[in-house]
């Protein structure tokens, strides 16, 4: 069973946004196993020393991690839910942990982007970075469903 961990900014503080994602989680601990490992948000009122301080506490996390880190950023390339599944389905076979940087409100630095094997975007509209928690989490979930075949994805 594949290890992913999620290293993200923040605690969720959204009801509903908390609800999807224990569902997602939920679903996902059939199909591998998926650690959520949250840093505190920086309190700066500056955008960016807050982006500084927050990355700071990511890249001390990173540092302890093993396998391929994937960076969720605006900055990244495209990838449909069948590409992401394909790729997902590589570095399982290869059984390489993975390692997905979801930053926080004001996004993340240069210094956490190089440490990315790959950069990845969900979209290219702009989310609540809660919101792209839930996003993300739908999208391993499909992700694992349609190497599955289960029907969940409709193509």
């Amino acid at each position: 069973m594949q290890k992913i961990t999620l290293l993200c900014v923040g605690s969720l503080k959204i009801h509903w946004i908390t609800a999807g994602c224990a569902d997602f989680l939920a679903r996902l601990r059939h199909v591998c196993a998926v650690d959520v490992v949250e840093v505190p948000a920086s309190k700066q009122k500056d955008s960016s020393r807050q982006a500084e301080e927050e990355s700071q506490r990511l890249l001390r996390v990173l540092e302890k991690q093993e396998g391929d880190v994937w960076v969720l950023d605006e900055r990244g390339k495209d990838m449909s839910s069948t590409a992401f599944a394909d790729a997902l389905e590589s570095t399982r076979d290869a059984g390489r942990p993975l390692t997905f940087v979801l930053g926080g409100a004001y996004g993340l630095t240069d210094a956490v982007r190089s440490r990315a094997y790959r950069m990845l975007k969900l979209s290219d509209m702009t989310f609540p970075h809660e919101l792209c928690r839930l996003i993300f989490l739908e999208q391993l979930y499909r992700a694992h469903e349609i190497r599955r075949g289960s029907g969940y994805h409709h193509a």
